[in-house]
């Protein structure tokens, strides 16, 4: 006799059936752990007038604390999350600093190897964790002026040491410290299909409404490294704060190929990806050229120290996106704040309703959203506060569930001067400008220049300087604020009347394919060739007609990023004839 045949037939059942239910509950997927609060202890050194950052995977801002002494005890206690597994520190410049508001540098939990100083692979992302991590003390280096990096004394088991993980280093350094991430990294991972550059909306101008933007969408799925929280070449860098994410050649204001600025919540692991944009518009709209600036300028159109805080404070806006949805519910409120930044409110602001351009346009020198909603006071800019590409903001949004939802990101470069037209031909007609001679105006200084007569049939060309932004910490020319001639952008006319854009000539400047150090032996300049009258007008989709006489409102030249980022405008008076 079997074993099994000691069992009654009653037993057998019995067995049988909790041999079924062991199965079953075997084969039932895992309950994922519940959300809690997680806590990062350390004592950081030498980073007085800091500010720290928890910054997620995803780029959610987890926790954040100033740094008011030398040798200082902090203690980062998150919201309810599900992880902090992949979650960075990052360095903020504070308050009392002299690049207040702008990013320093990220903190190195461990490196390969027994020495630091000798290490060419580092770990900044913290593994997953217990309720508290402590990380002992890390210490501040300073690289260049305005950055540097954090370190443990000793590699940290808390450091996420996979290879997926690891940053490239020099002697320790993460890569991308000292040029924000501009710095090409060999064998990057890139990018292999080209991004969807930011089409900004349109701000308001004086006696003309806005021009329809187009909201974010519902998000989607984005692979981890391409989120603000990653870090796509290994460089060390978190891609919120990377000039360069991917690595190559090409800063990602000209790279068509740059990931699009994305994050996720670390309260979920299955919340889709929303877009979270961060850009500057900066257009000189004035009849005769008044208030147009540029490094290759004369007189009161050169960008100088003085010339761009005016400007900067009279006519930029800063753009930031509108998230209509967070992790599947809908955001009943958005909130803005500046981590230190000098312009920014310093506590959360609730932003309240999109402008008509469907994102938050904020003109930061009268502190208006909108155009007519007070944000801030205001502020008038000056040479040593002016906005940066590095200036980090936080948004918080509040979604229907009732819970909040924090993001951190930077702009990556900021424009300050526009594009300058120093000659004009249609054919029939064609002049130069002399910004040399002016007259006062009503908007300032302006250049007694026609309105260009322009046949349907002739072809308008204008050769004109690009427009610029000022170097930044790390590159030629910082100490002595030099200007970047923006290579790599595109170039569009923008119908008035509220035809918008007309996309059939956009045009990707080629002859300069990424920001360079503006020369003023050579004042490079690029030409467009517009065929406007054919191409823009009396076909679809706007079939708007040509009709002779002046066009109302003139024609934009809006000067875009082939990546991220905002526009710089000029304005070109036409007579249709």
């Amino acid at each position: 006799m079997t074993s099994t045949d000691r069992f009654s037939p009653f037993a057998k059942a019995a067995l049988l059936t909790l041999a079924l239910l062991v199965a079953l509950v075997c084969a039932q997927p895992a309950v994922a752990a519940s959300n809690k609060p997680y806590t990062v202890k350390l004592t950081i050194k030498k980073g007085k007038n800091l500010t720290l950052l928890l910054v997620g995977k995803g780029g959610s801002l987890l926790a954040s604390a100033p740094i008011k002494s030398d040798s200082q005890a902090v203690s980062l206690k998150t919201k309810s999350v599900a992880t902090i597994a992949g979650a960075t520190l990052q360095l903020i410049s504070g308050a009392k600093t002299t690049s207040k508001g702008e990013y320093f540098g990220p903190a190195v939990l461990g490196w390969k190897g027994g020495k630091q100083a000798s290490a060419t692979t580092v770990y900044t992302k913290l593994k997953a964790a217990q309720a508290t991590t402590s990380l002992g003390t890390l210490t501040v280096r300073k690289v260049t002026k305005q950055q540097g990096y954090a370190s443990v004394a000793a590699s940290s088991k808390a450091a996420d040491t996979a290879s997926s993980s690891a940053a490239k280093a020099v002697k320790g350094k993460p890569l991308g410290v000292g040029t924000y991430g501009k710095q090409p990294v060999s064998g990057a991972k890139t990018s292999q299909t080209p991004g969807q550059p930011n089409q900004p909306g349109q701000p308001n101008q004086p006696g003309q409404p806005n021009q329809p933007g187009q909201p974010n969408q519902p998000g989607s799925t984005v692979q981890p490294d391409k989120l603000l929280g990653g870090d796509l070449d290994k460089d060390g860098i978190p891609n919120a704060f990377d000039v360069n994410d991917d690595g190559d050649s090409k800063t990602d204001s000209s790279d068509s190929d740059a990931p699009t600025p994305t994050v996720t919540d670390d309260t979920s692991t299955t919340c889709a990806a929303v877009d979270f944009k961060i850009f500057t518009n900066f257009k000189a709209t004035q009849p005769g050229f008044a208030g147009t600036i540029n490094a290759y300028g004369a007189g009161p159109f050169a960008a100088t120290l003085t010339s761009v805080p005016e400007a900067v404070t009279n006519t930029m806006s800063m753009v930031f996106s509108s998230i209509p949805t967070v992790c599947g519910s809908q955001v009943t409120k958005t909130e803005l704040k500046g981590v230190d930044v000098a312009y920014a409110p310093s506590d959360y602001l609730d932003l309240g309703s999109v402008c008509n351009s469907g994102d938050y346009q904020w003109t930061i020198g009268n502190g208006k959203l909108c155009g007519n909603r007070a944000l801030t006071s205001g502020h008038a800019f000056s040479a040593t506060d002016l906005p940066s590409g590095q200036d980090t903001f936080a948004m918080r949004l509040t979604t229907a569930d009732g819970k909040t939802h924090e993001f951190t990101s930077s702009p990556g470069f900021v424009f300050v001067t526009n594009p300058m037209v120093i000659r004009y031909s249609t054919g029939a007609a064609s002049g130069t400008i002399d910004y040399s001679k002016n007259t006062p105006g009503p908007d300032g200084p302006r250049v007694d220049s026609p309105s260009i007569p322009l046949a349907q049939s002739e072809t308008l060309e204008a050769e004109l300087y690009r427009p610029q932004r000022l170097a930044f910490d790390g590159e030629a020319g910082f100490a002595d604020n030099a200007f970047y001639d923006l290579g790599g952008f595109k170039y569009t006319p923008d119908l008035p009347n509220g035809s918008g854009k007309c996309d059939a000539l956009s045009t990707t400047d080629t002859a300069m394919p990424t920001d360079t150090a503006s020369d003023q032996a050579t004042k490079p300049t690029i030409t467009l060739s517009w065929a406007i009258g054919s191409r823009c007008y009396g076909v679809p989709p706007r079939n708007t007609p040509w009709t002779t006489g002046e066009l109302q409102g003139g024609i934009d030249i809006q000067v875009e990023p082939s990546g991220v980022g905002g526009n710089s405008a000029q304005k070109l008076f036409i007579t249709a004839r």
